[in-house]
């Protein structure tokens, strides 16, 4: 395969916390949160939130998948007011249920998908294909009155195609096993590759997330995504966005608390190291099942933090984008100098010559000169005749005074070139604004993260060339007013190691 994938042991027990979810039959893809790269002392919130209360339901709620037409989920809210079923645990049976966009593009009124999917059995998470013709959705191995029956209630993965407006050809994954649960599926956008999690045996911890790649019709045996990714405690909710950021739930030490979002990139075929978004998408209650759009600048999630159920959430970006910056205009401190009234002399006695102080130790000889000063500042510049016999000045033919500016502007001070994986420490304090007081100091890297303050250190995990934009804005004037001035520049990430 070829994401190269390692495998590594894993432990058969799932946690408290995992048995709840899972026993509701769950949970679903991970929704690509676009992560943020927050230099020390500086707090900035990269999304926000808002609950999608247009879906809510008062039961639990969970698992947004994002289609072409609106939002598709996992509930075990009540659809018959008289009947309620439930699995062995006693709770209510989990099933597949649809919000259509409005022309707002927000979820309306949510209604059942689906319903042939499977009789009196958990249904969900589950996950769809970009165009639309294959859904992969996580259910019970046992149907119907069997469901009831102990160790029946083991999960398994399905698939079922379109066909016109009803989901037909329901086949079970092929490495389906009633000894342990297979759920949480992704299928990356063009089908191919197929993430989901499981309790199998041989494993990293108790609940690892594995891939299965899909060669000429036939899916591999599934891989363990390694110890980079999995760890001793639970890994669950995968989802693989464009950027090659793999997304996940975990309730490995570390988060804001109980399940929190993480993610890693495939680099040169190895995952990186999982770092964990910040707020105010996790917090110390369970946070999972994340969906990004295609864009990754808005979608949805799955948390707890109400206390009363599992509900669904929504985010959009903060983070800002230019159309168009300036780029970086290069100080110049050189000048040409002429003195015009020198030049009506009678340059052919020599018994003269004009020497030139420009205030900063230098000089030069000649009725014309060039010079290049250290930096801005107030410089006494004089223009001398001296007597070549006496050495003695004969006349001060001119004195004034010049002051040097640094072009008015943002200024991003980085190196040209970094590789991937390092740390390169970003800075504006070069900048020079005198007609502003700066308020803030705002960073887009160009790999869809940001950041603010003078000084940040951002690490890039793929090589590229990436546009970085620096966005100061200033305090508010009398009026209310806020003035923003954007410079951008390129900075060029090689392969580590290099």
């Amino acid at each position: 395969m070829n994401l190269s994938f390692q495998s590594v042991q894993l432990h058969q027990d799932i946690s408290d916390m995992m048995k709840r979810h899972i026993k509701h039959t769950v949970l679903t893809m991970a929704l690509m949160l676009l992560p943020l790269m927050i230099a020390i002392g500086q707090e900035m919130k990269p999304f926000e939130v808002y609950h999608v209360s247009s879906i809510s339901s008062g039961s639990d709620d969970m698992a947004p998948v994002i289609m072409s037409d609106g939002i598709l989920f996992c509930s075990n809210r009540k659809t018959n007011p008289f009947l309620t079923k439930k699995n062995l645990e006693g709770i209510r049976l989990y099933e597949l249920w649809f919000a259509p966009f409005n022309e707002e593009g927000d979820p309306a009124r949510a209604r059942r998908f689906a319903s042939n999917l499977g009789k009196d059995a958990n249904i969900g998470p589950a996950s769809v294909t970009t165009d639309g013709s294959t859904l992969w959705f996580t259910r019970n191995y046992s149907e119907g009155s069997k469901i009831r029956k102990k160790d029946a209630n083991r999960l398994g993965l399905f698939k079922a195609k379109r066909n016109g407006s009803q989901w037909t050809d329901i086949q079970p994954f092929e490495y389906n096993n009633p000894e342990y649960n297979l759920s949480f599926p992704y299928v990356s956008a063009d089908g191919r590759y197929l993430f989901f999690c499981s309790d199998m045996p041989g494993g990293q911890g108790k609940y690892d997330i594995y891939v299965s790649e899909n060669i000429e019709g036939r899916w591999t045996k599934p891989e363990n995504l390694g110890s980079n990714v999995n760890s001793a405690h639970a890994e669950i909710y995968p989802f693989l966005h464009s950027s090659g950021r793999l997304y996940f739930a975990s309730d490995r030490p570390g988060g804001a608390g109980g399940l929190d979002i993480w993610y890693s990139s495939l680099v040169y075929g190895s995952w990186t190291e999982p770092a964990v978004l910040g707020d105010p998408v996790n917090s110390e209650a369970d946070d999972f099942a994340f969906y990004a759009a295609q864009g990754g600048l808005e979608g949805y999630f799955a948390s707890n933090r109400r206390k009363y159920s599992d509900d669904i959430f929504s985010f959009a970006s903060t983070i800002i984008r230019w159309s168009a910056c300036d780029t970086i205009q290069e100080n110049s401190y050189c000048f040409e100098f002429i003195e015009e009234v020198a030049l009506k002399h009678d340059t052919s006695d020599t018994r003269f010559k004009w020497v030139w102080n420009f205030g900063d130790g230098g000089g030069a000889e000649g009725i014309t000169a060039e010079h290049c000063f250290p930096g801005p500042g107030v410089y006494d510049i004089s223009l001398d005749i001296v007597n070549l016999i006496t050495g003695g000045i004969e006349k001060r033919q001119a004195s004034y005074e010049l002051e040097i500016n640094d072009i008015e502007q943002p200024v991003i001070t980085c190196p040209e070139r970094v590789a991937a994986g390092e740390p390169v420490v970003l800075s504006a304090a070069d900048s020079w604004l005198p007609g502003m007081e700066p308020d803030r100091y705002y960073w887009n890297f160009g790999d869809e993260t940001a950041a603010s303050g003078v000084e940040v250190t951002k690490v890039y995990d793929k090589p590229g060339s990436y546009n970085i934009q620096l966005i100061v804005s200033s305090v508010p004037d009398q009026g209310g007013v806020v003035r923003e001035v954007c410079v951008c520049r390129d900075i060029e990430v090689i392969p580590g190691g290099n």
